[in-house]
């Protein structure tokens, strides 16, 4: 499997229910195309605790992208970026600092 962590804060003017279904309608729509395998539940980050150690970022929201391998990552970005997609970009507007980092099972 092939993932990717999605890092960010909201605007202030979001509401974080209204996100959730954002991400949601995205989630189903690149399923129905068979561009991903699923995205994880939307968290929260927990900074007052030993176990969270990155003092670099600031990210206060999160969630995770699972897809069944980097080919079917690699598809999906390039369907995001070559279609401008309206679910898409209905999530990417009310972010902000968004950071991605990607990884993928070792077999």
């Amino acid at each position: 499997m092939f993932y990717m962590l999605s890092a960010f804060n909201l605007d202030a003017s979001t509401d974080v229910e209204d996100f959730r279904k954002a991400v949601e309608a995205l989630d189903a729509h690149l399923k129905d195309l068979g561009l991903i395998e699923s995205t994880g539940p939307l968290g929260r980050r927990v900074t007052d605790t030993i176990l969270d150690t990155d003092d670099e970022r600031g990210q206060e929201y999160f969630f995770i992208n699972t897809f069944k391998d980097r080919a079917q990552s690699d598809r999906a970005i390039a369907y995001v970026q070559e279609t401008d997609d309206p679910r898409h970009k209905a999530v990417y507007a009310q972010v902000s600092d968004p950071v991605f980092t990607c990884w993928e099972d070792i077999d």
